[in-house]
């Protein structure tokens, strides 16, 4: 009897032993598993975000509007998960940008928007669970526009823009039929130097014999194209004719790791840069006419704003720390013509004005060294007059991209161009070298008067991106003009020009998610997610 007690005490103190371990690991399970519904309800107000960012993509006023940047703080009113079937909520509020301690409803972008990154960040807190075994998991995500200047080259035709051969069908890609007309066609050549990822939405058209340099060496840059058909990846070229590009030294059609024959998603380029006016109204400086810029390495714009030979306004010491965007805009009523004949280019200066460029359409005339972060915008065309260097460029004809926060992007309406005076071809074709983003958003990135200068070819050096609607030109193959040093500028990947975020048309993403430590009493303690 005694041993049948002892053999019963034993087994009944196994079995509490037994319901104890259970009991705890189910405890540990449930709080598991509320902590990846709690981690699952984060990401849903994430996607939640992300959509109404997009379903508003064409106007800022949604993001910039602060109450839609905070949801469900209040701890009785958190946002349901749709769906769930256990209770699981949301809520987000607004990772505060450069020192900021609350969304300014005067000045949203400098409270919101990280200018380092160019980024919205948002924190996101998932909730589920009750009682003891409650958990919560926070995620801030960095949202930005989808860019064209994740590439050194973009274009959505490699033609002929349509303003200048409106007669040959210039406005259809190489892969349709019909095509083309011959008359629209540029060639790549060789002496044609691409150090850096290239994207267009149309083929890239080598000239039979030439090879040009595609992609830096030991990169793996992306040359892709939108072509629709995959057969091979020297369909990246018309008609087949790849065999003379290379990239990183080796064939283009034996590198398919980088002749990527598609890109997903297809990114688009803005219709127009409306929105950068109002953000140089609000945070920068406004222009009517065409203007005139030099910029100094102190971080400051010397100039003229003119819309007539004898109608000018100096601009003096404009800080641009304080003025990161600079816009000029066409005189109302004043006959501005977006016309443009690349081969037959002149320039109207003010006698009156020495160095000051005049006119009724929005033209931004610039040169000179920048230390600051800018964004040059022009409702009609960008001209660049000279060498227009970062501080840090100390080498600005090699392919060594600047360095530190300073970039710069050039947004032009209609054309981006560099000057190139004619002077009845006498002018030679002087080096010139840019370090901005270039992009224009109608037409084309030009060289004027391309056909003039004759030999020996100069070499326009850009350190940076260039996104185009069409292909322009920058010289006639071994007759005059300039060859191509073009790199890209891996800052850009990271680094935004000013308020290159908010052109229209963009498509936000989620550029980078940091999951914060449980049990952090702040955000900022635990995954202010530096940029």
């Amino acid at each position: 009897m005694l041993l049948a007690l002892g053999v019963l005490m034993v087994t009944m103190l196994l079995g509490a032993a037994v319901f104890t371990a259970v009991q705890g690991d189910a405890a540990l399970t449930r709080t598991d598993l509320n902590g990846k519904q709690a981690y699952a309800a984060a990401q849903a107000g994430v996607q939640s975000y992300l959509y109404q960012l997009n379903s508003n993509a064409s106007n800022s006023a949604w993001w910039e509007n602060c109450a839609n940047d905070t949801a469900g703080q209040s701890p009785a009113s958190p946002v349901s998960v749709p769906g769930s079937t256990t209770g699981e909520t949301y809520s987000y509020q607004p990772v505060f940008a450069n020192g900021a301690t609350t969304c300014s409803v005067t000045n949203p972008v400098a409270s919101l928007i990280d200018q380092n990154t160019g980024t919205l960040r948002i924190a996101f807190s998932g909730h589920s669970g009750t009682g003891g075994q409650a958990e919560s998991r926070t995620v801030v995500a960095s949202f930005r526009t989808l860019s064209p200047l994740s590439f050194l080259w973009y274009t959505k035709y490699e033609t002929v823009d349509t303003s200048i051969d409106s007669t040959d069908n210039c406005a259809r890609f190489y892969f349709q039929s019909p095509g083309p007309g011959s008359s629209c066609v540029i060639n790549w050549v060789t002496g044609d130097h691409m150090n850096g990822p290239m994207y267009t939405q149309d083929q890239f058209y080598v000239a039979s014999g030439n090879s040009p340099t595609f992609g830096r060496a030991g990169s793996n840059d992306q040359i892709a194209s939108q072509v629709p058909s995959k057969t091979n990846s020297s369909e990246i070229c018309a008609s087949d004719n790849c065999s003379g590009a290379t990239v990183d030294g080796s064939a283009l059609t034996t590198t398919p790791n980088n002749a990527a024959p598609d890109v997903a998603p297809q990114v688009p380029l803005p219709a127009d840069n409306a929105n950068l006016l109002t953000d140089a109204t609000n945070h920068g400086k406004v222009y009517t006419g065409t203007v005139t810029l030099t910029l100094t390495s102190d971080g400051k714009a010397n100039g003229w704003d003119c819309t007539s030979a004898t109608a000018c306004t100096p601009i003096v010491g404009l800080a641009l720390a304080t003025n990161p965007i600079i816009y000029a805009q066409n005189v109302v009523g004043g006959a501005c013509s977006a016309g443009y004949n690349p081969t037959s280019v002149g320039y109207s200066q003010s006698g009156t004005y020495p160095g000051a460029y005049y006119g009724p359409c929005g033209d931004i005339y610039v040169s000179g060294t920048y230390s600051t972060p800018l964004t040059i915008a022009a409702e009609n065309d960008v001209i660049v007059t000279g060498n227009l260097v970062n501080s840090t460029d100390t080498n600005p004809g090699g392919t060594a991209s600047p360095t530190g926060p300073a970039t710069l992007g050039l947004v032009a309406d209609q054309y981006v161009r560099v000057k190139h005076s004619s002077s009845s071809c006498q002018s030679g074709n002087p080096n010139v070298t840019i370090d901005a983003a270039i992009l224009t958003l109608a037409h084309s990135f030009f060289v004027d008067n391309y056909t003039c200068g004759g030999t020996p070819l100069g070499t326009l050096t850009v350190h940076g991106a260039i996104a185009q609607n069409f292909r322009g030109i920058v010289g006639s193959v071994g007759a005059s003009g300039y060859f191509k040093n073009y790199n890209y500028d891996d800052r850009l990947a990271l680094i935004l020009p000013p308020y290159l975020f908010d052109l229209q048309n963009t498509q936000w993403e989620v550029f980078r998610e940091t999951l914060c430590s449980t049990g952090a009493t702040t955000i900022a303690s635990s995954c202010s997610a530096p940029s």
